[in-house]
C-alpha cells in the first residue's frame, strides 16, 4: 500500500503528534513526514495504526522479541540498507518512529540493531580555517555571513536561519537599552570588542540554549542588513532572506516574514553548487561514495574542535553553546554568574575562532562590565534613598507648617 505525504499529514494521530511537539522546526516536520511515508508504505500501516498496535502490545505485556514493532523496524532497517542509506540516515529514521511513539508515552520501544558499519569521515578531510576563508571569498554576501556565523557560534544551519532582525538588535544591545535597527547596525560596525548573545530559548526550537557571537559575526550581519532595503528591516523579519530572484516582487500587507526566510534546503543546494558547478571545492570519497568536501555541518565540527582542543572548553560548555544535550541542568547556564563566566571564556576563545579578523580582545572585560553594572545599581539605590529622605523631609516640614497654623488659629 502506497502512503503519500498528504495522507500522512492528514492522519489524525500524526496531527496530535505535531501538537505535542509544539515549536518543532519545519525541516524536522518534513523529516518525520518522509520517514512515515516510507515506513507506513513498507508496513501497510498508518501512523494511527502503528500507534494503536504498539499501545496494545504494551497493554498486553508482550515481550520485546514478540512485539509487532520489533519485526517492523528490523524489516525497515533491512529495506534502508538495501537502498544504500547511510548509518546515520538509518538511525535517524528509526529514531523518528520511536520518538513518535514516545510522544504518546508508549514506552519502551525495542532496541534495533543496525547491521551496517558506521562510516566516519577521515580526519584528513576536517575543515581548516583556509577552507572557510575560501568559501567566504567565493560566496554571495548572505552566505558569507552564514558561514562566519556558523563557524563562530556553532549553530546548525537550521538555527542560524531562524535568526531574525530582532535577535541581532538584542545581541548588540546593553541591558535595558532600546536600540533601533540602524543604531544596532552602527554599533556592530564600529565596536571592536562587542560580544553578542543569541538566545534561542525564545525561538521556535525544541532545544533551550543560548550562544555567543563575536565582533566578526556581528559586523558581518550589520553589513548584510545595512545593504538591505528598509522594508526588509522590520524586527520580525529574518536576517537571512532568499536570493533576490526568489523574493516577492512587492511587499504588501499580506506578505509574511516566513515567505522571505532562506531555507536549509536552499543553503544545502548552494553549497552543493560550490562543488559541482563552480568547482570551488572538490568532492571526496567516503566509504566508497562521493561527498561534498565543504558542508555546513562541518562548520559546527570546526567550532567544536577549536573550543575544546584549542581554547580548552569543557565538553558540556561546548555542547551547550551548540544546542546539544549536556549532562548538566539548564539552570546552571541560566544562572547570571555562570553566564558571565561562560561569556568570559568565549571572549578568550575568540582568537581561535577568528576567520578573517585578527582578534585581540580586551582582558577582563566581563569583570569590568560586571563591576560597572554593580556600581550603577548601587548608585541607583543611593539616589532612591536620597529621594525618599527628601520626600520625608518635605512631608515633615509640611506637617510642622500645618501644626503651626493650627496653633496660631487656636490662640
Amino acid at each position: 500500500m502506497e502512503f503519500t505525504i498528504e495522507k500522512i499529514e492528514n492522519d489524525i494521530t500524526f496531527k496530535r503528534f505535531l501538537k505535542k511537539k509544539k515549536g518543532i522546526h519545519p525541516s524536522t516536520i518534513v523529516n518525520y513526514l518522509y520517514t512515515f511515508k516510507s515506513f507506513s508504505t513498507l508496513t501497510g500501516k498508518s501512523p494511527t495504526e502503528i500507534h494503536d498496535i504498539h499501545r496494545d502490545d504494551l497493554r498486553n505485556r508482550v515481550a520485546e522479541f514478540d512485539m509487532w514493532l520489533t519485526e517492523a523496524l528490523d524489516d525497515y532497517v533491512t529495506h534502508l540498507i538495501e537502498n544504500e542509506y547511510s548509518y546515520d540516515g538509518i538511525r535517524g529514521r528509526v529514531g523518528r518512529v520511536k520518538s513518535f511513539l514516545h510522544a504518546f508515552k508508549l514506552r519502551p520501544t525495542p532496541e534495533i540493531d543496525i547491521s551496517k558499519k558506521r562510516i566516519v569521515e577521515d580526519a584528513k578531510f576536517a575543515l581548516k580555517v583556509e577552507d572557510i576563508r575560501k568559501a567566504i571569498k567565493y560566496s554571495l554576501p548572505v552566505y558569507q555571513t552564514i558561514f562566519i556565523t556558523q563557524a563562530q557560534t556553532g549553530l546548525s544551519i537550521s538555527d542560524v536561519l531562524l535568526l531574525d532582525v530582532e535577535d541581532f538588535v538584542n545581541a548588540v544591545s546593553k541591558k535595558d537599552e532600546d536600540l533601533t535597527v540602524r543604531q544596532a547596525i552602527y554599533r556592530a560596525k564600529n565596536e571592536d570588542n562587542l560580544i553578542g548573545c543569541f538566545d534561542l530559548r525564545r525561538k521556535k526550537t525544541t532545544a533551550e540554549f543560548y550562544t555567543f557571537a563575536g565582533p566578526e559575526v556581528l559586523r558581518s550581519m550589520a553589513e548584510l542588513l545595512d545593504s538591505r532595503d528598509k522594508n526588509y528591516l522590520k524586527h520580525d523579519y529574518p536576517i537571512f532572506v532568499k536570493e533576490t530572484s526568489h523574493l516577492p516582487k512587492k511587499l504588501d500587507e499580506d506578505s509574511l516574514p516566513e515567505d522571505l526566510r532562506l531555507s536549509p534546503e536552499a543553503a544545502k543546494n548552494y553549497v552543493h553548487r560550490m562543488h559541482k558547478r563552480k568547482n570551488i571545492f572538490p568532492q571526496i570519497e567516503v566509504g566508497g561514495k562521493k561527498k561534498n568536501y565543504f558542508r555546513t555541518h562541518k562548520l559546527r565540527k570546526w567550532f567544536s574542535n577549536q573550543l575544546r582542543f584549542k581554547a580548552g572548553f569543557s565538553p558540556d560548555d561546548t555542547k551547550y553553546l551548540m544546542g546539544q544535550k549536556t549532562g548538566d541542568v539548564l539552570e546552571r547556564y541560566i544562572d547570571t554568574n555562570n553566564y558571565n563566566a561562560l561569556k568570559g571564556n568565549y571572549r578568550k576563545a575568540l582568537p581561535f575562532l577568528a576567520i578573517n579578523d585578527e582578534i585581540v580582545m580586551e582582558e577582563n572585560k566581563e569583570a569590568v562590565e560586571s563591576l560597572t553594572l554593580k556600581l550603577h545599581e548601587e548608585q541607583e539605590k543611593r539616589e532612591a534613598v536620597e529621594k525618599r529622605m527628601e520626600l520625608m523631609d518635605e512631608m515633615l516640614k509640611s506637617v510642622m507648617k500645618n501644626q503651626l497654623k493650627t496653633n496660631n488659629a487656636s490662640e
